[in-house]
């Protein structure tokens, strides 16, 4: 499911919260003073728990995309005859890997969502730090000796 078809987590913020603040997918949260006050639905992380977040689901949807598309090869297999027993238990294997297939693209799509909305936020987060050190060597600075 894609966001644009009603996603899992399209009703949920990730955020990366650590010294810097705290960072969504769509930028810096303002304003927060405590724990709380932000609107609900969000999932606050530190950096390396998110980073490892992403990795592991990146991950399991990968190993998901590979399994779906061999449990998609399942539901075009041939009965071994071509009798009426075969053709019928092949019929009824069929939709049984259609349903099989159709739960293994959901698991895919899940754990891609989540990979991607978590990026999003820890790459907001690690974006301070990168335009952080830009803006200090635009600026002339450095390391002083």
């Amino acid at each position: 499911m894609t966001e644009a078809s009603g996603g899992f987590f399209n009703n949920l913020t990730f955020a990366v919260k650590g010294e810097k603040g705290i960072a969504t997918g769509d930028g810096w949260v303002k304003g927060v003073t405590s724990v709380g006050t932000a609107v609900g639905g969000r999932f606050e992380l530190d950096p390396e728990s998110a980073q490892s977040m992403v990795e592991t689901a990146d991950w399991v949807a990968s190993t998901m995309r590979d399994q779906m598309m061999k449990a998609r090869s399942l539901i075009s297999a041939r009965p071994p005859a071509e009798d009426p027993a075969s053709l019928s238990f092949q019929k009824v294997a069929a939709a049984s890997f259609t349903t099989g297939a159709g739960y293994v693209e959901e698991s895919y799509n899940y754990h891609r969502e989540l990979a991607e909305k978590l990026k999003k936020a820890l790459d907001v987060y690690k974006g301070s730090d990168e335009q952080a050190g830009q803006d200090v060597n635009d600026s002339g600075g450095g390391v002083i000796r």
